[in-house]
């Protein structure tokens, strides 16, 4: 609507040939922008999307464990609805309220091995932000088989509980996260079989979100 003005002022100098009646003009169709809008020439801000800043007051933090225990993967496909984005995390950091599943949908558990479930992100200027996550697995036998199977290519979002029981989301509905796998044999007796899965995505307009206490999500029993 700016630009509007601007060619209203360079169309009425080519006509006229008068610079005070082109600036006029202009002027004029700054007011009427201003009534309409709230949007002047002389006070472009308004055309952005500018969001007053808040503080953070310097953080401490008491002996506390780190790490995460509990892993929750939930497909895309049974998400109702995108229900966490820019605007709630702008806001108020975090979502609170029941994750909107699919009539008789639920989240499946994966119990990962001690001490190798982790996520991370980063914040990328001009880029949004990237969420990621990986976990092992100890063992390769028909389980392990089958849940790789089920996962490949196969977009989901998971919910990850910290050692100190804080809940995290990563993913949407609509930019999902796909996992990669590597597993094999050991080189040497002693060692581990194991399998790594991890997952990674950019293009998120918000990070990793945090989910309150009151978070309410259905989960399928592990089996026996």
């Amino acid at each position: 609507m700016v630009l509007l003005c601007v060619a209203l002022g360079i169309t009425t100098y080519l006509g006229t040939g008068n610079p005070i009646l082109s600036m006029f003009m202009m002027l004029s169709g700054s007011v009427g922008l201003q009534v309409v809008t709230g949007v002047t020439l002389e006070n472009p801000e308004g055309m952005f999307f500018a969001t007053a800043l808040t503080g953070i007051k310097r953080k401490s933090q008491n002996p506390q464990l780190g790490g995460s225990k509990r892993l929750y993967i939930i497909l895309a496909e049974d998400i109702l609805n995108e229900f966490i984005d820019y605007e709630l995390i702008k806001t108020s950091g975090k979502y609170s309220g029941a994750i909107p599943l699919a009539a008789g949908k639920m989240a499946v558990e994966i119990e990962a091995w001690y001490d190798t479930l982790k996520w991370d992100g980063e914040m990328k200027i001009g880029a949004g932000f990237t969420q990621g996550i990986e976990f092992d697995i100890l063992g390769y036998d028909a389980e392990i088989a089958k849940i790789m199977a089920l996962l490949y290519e196969t977009p989901v979002n998971i919910i990850v509980q910290g050692n100190d029981n804080s809940l995290y989301y990563l993913g949407n509905k609509y930019v999902p996260l796909m996992f990669e796998a590597k597993y094999g044999t050991p080189p040497k007796g002693t060692e581990r079989k194991k399998a790594t899965f991890t997952a990674k995505n950019d293009g998120y307009i918000h990070p990793v979100c945090p989910l309150t206490n009151t978070v309410t999500f259905a989960v399928a029993a592990l089996p026996a």
